[in-house]
């Protein structure tokens, strides 16, 4: 277990868009492929596209490294002082579920062995392309599309509600196919250590590459303030399932973006899970097309397709579900998500979890959110005769009114940003036609 986790060789051939990433452990060698899309990659010069190679491949290693948790980790190229915070907050606080769920000591603690370089003059703006998307196919990412224009969105193993939305939306859609070493789920079945990896780190990171390659700027992700709220503490230390959604990583990521001359934000952060949704659902076209179950992206096999559809039954459909009845009417609702998780009583401790001591492990938002979202269908007349809202609305409606919680105050953006002016005046555009909460 005292080996290090060696981060070594990568490589891209642009003739046929594929990069190799070859990670060490334990006498093991994995490699990662991506297949880049040939036909929008405008070439870079190297070292901006050797700083994006390194900067995917650091990340990237979080899902091999975590086979046996050693506690070190060899780069085998020098990394600048920015690229190394990433790797360090990667592979540290992205990595914190995943240690609380092994029973690691939290928090997981990395040593690295690395030489630190200066970093390359910044280059001088080389986008043209317009802004890169990121769109993981559900009710965000839909809000950044219909906001930020001209716009490319970018899938990695793009699935159909991916295409959905971007077809929507009008959107053209570049996908990356990411594929995984098959001997790491050898390793995981014969009882290597296994769990969460910050996804959202990688996503950035492949973003980055493609924008380099591409000519695209900046970098828009849609991650929204609840991204910042740990999911439990444990003896003190915050264990956040987004992590890598949360506005300390996003400074972070920045400032090594930053040294390739891409921007990189993201749009919503000053929002809630409720504004967004109060955004989206003034958009009949689109919100029809969102998908946000985890469930359905499940991959059948190492980046294959995924089976598309509302379980509702997981905790980021209840979630889902919970925020869009506070603006639409069972019919709407219904139509949009093929079912009513609240009428099924069996489901009640799944919503009550939403604004428990220990949320779930998945991206759903804040506790009070949650709480003051339950408490205003049960004032609803649309709402509040469902089993499950008559079971929880007392009780959601003590756990908001201990802060003060209410679905208007979760309504206005709040918080620290790193939005340009121009981005910013065009998304308060799109919130000043969101749609009021049902009565």
């Amino acid at each position: 277990m005292s080996d290090a986790f060696v981060i070594a060789e990568r490589s891209i051939d642009l003739t046929t868009g594929e990069a190799a990433f070859t990670f060490r452990l334990a006498g093991d060698e994995f490699t990662e492929r991506l297949t880049l899309d040939t036909e929008r990659l405008a070439g870079a010069d190297p070292a901006r596209l050797d700083a994006a190679l390194d900067l995917v491949h650091l990340v990237m290693g979080t899902s091999y490294y975590k086979l046996r948790a050693p506690g070190r980790v060899t780069v085998a190229r020098p990394l600048t002082k920015a690229q190394l915070a990433v790797a360090e907050a990667a592979y540290t606080s992205g990595l914190g579920e995943f240690a609380a769920v092994n029973r690691l000591p939290v928090p997981h603690a990395v040593e690295f062995d690395v030489e630190v370089r200066p970093a390359d003059p910044v280059p001088a703006d080389a986008g043209g392309g317009g802004a890169l998307l990121p769109v993981g196919g559900g009710k965000d990412s839909a809000l950044a599309l219909v906001v930020v224009s001209p716009a490319t969105a970018l899938a990695v193993n793009p699935t159909g509600a991916q295409r959905d939305v971007a077809t929507a939306a009008g959107v053209p859609l570049i996908g990356v196919r990411r594929r995984l070493d098959p001997l790491l789920a050898e390793r995981t079945a014969a009882g290597g250590l296994n769990g969460h990896v910050p996804v959202t780190a990688i996503n950035s990171a492949i973003s980055t590459l493609v924008a380099v390659l591409g000519g695209f700027d900046p970098v828009v992700f849609a991650n929204e303030r609840s991204a910042d709220e740990e999911t439990l503490e444990i003896d003190g230390a915050r264990v956040n399932h987004q992590y890598s959604k949360s506005y300390e990583f996003e400074r972070l990521f920045a400032a090594a973006a930053a040294e390739l001359g891409v921007g990189y934000f993201s749009l919503t952060r000053q929002l809630s899970e409720l504004a967004t949704v109060a955004a989206v659902a003034a958009l009949p076209d689109l919100r029809g097309e969102i998908l946000s179950c985890n469930r359905s992206y499940t991959q059948k096999h190492m980046g294959g397709e995924a089976t598309q559809r509302w379980c509702l039954h997981c905790d980021k459909c209840l979630f889902t579900f919970l925020c869009f009845a506070v603006f639409l009417g069972p019919e709407e609702a219904v139509a949009m998500f093929g079912g009513d998780p609240l009428e099924d009583l069996a489901l009640a401790d799944g919503f009550r979890k939403l604004w428990a001591t220990e949320k779930p492990f998945d991206c759903v938002g804040e506790r009070a959110e949650s709480a003051a979202a339950m408490a205003h269908l049960a004032g609803s007349s649309a709402w509040g005769g469902r089993p499950v809202v008559r079971a929880l609305g007392d009780e959601a409606a003590s756990f908001a009114a201990v802060t003060g919680a209410t679905v208007a105050g979760f309504l206005e953006p709040r918080g620290e940003h790193a939005v340009p002016p121009a981005y910013l005046t065009s998304l308060q555009r799109v919130l000043a036609e969101a749609r009021p909460p049902v009565g």
